[in-house]
């Protein structure tokens, strides 16, 4: 049976934890490992941290938005 629910889209990022001004960006490389991985480093120019995820940011995602049939 399918049924409908409404959702709300919401984006998902990441802050920098080093300078917590700018946000986390893929470089457009992957890492072939099992699962891949995607290096991302932080848009603010002053900033020189790095780190690798299984995802790249920013996505969407959505969340159900609840409604009171009562």
């Amino acid at each position: 049976m399918e049924i409908r629910v409404p959702v709300a889209t919401v984006q998902v990022d990441f802050k920098c934890p080093k300078c917590e001004r700018g946000f986390l960006r893929p470089t457009g490389n992957a890492l072939m490992t099992f699962p891949p991985q995607y290096p991302h480093f932080c848009s603010n120019p002053n900033c020189d941290y790095m780190e690798t995820f299984m995802l790249t940011y920013p996505y969407m995602d959505y969340n159900q938005i609840e409604i009171d049939l009562t």
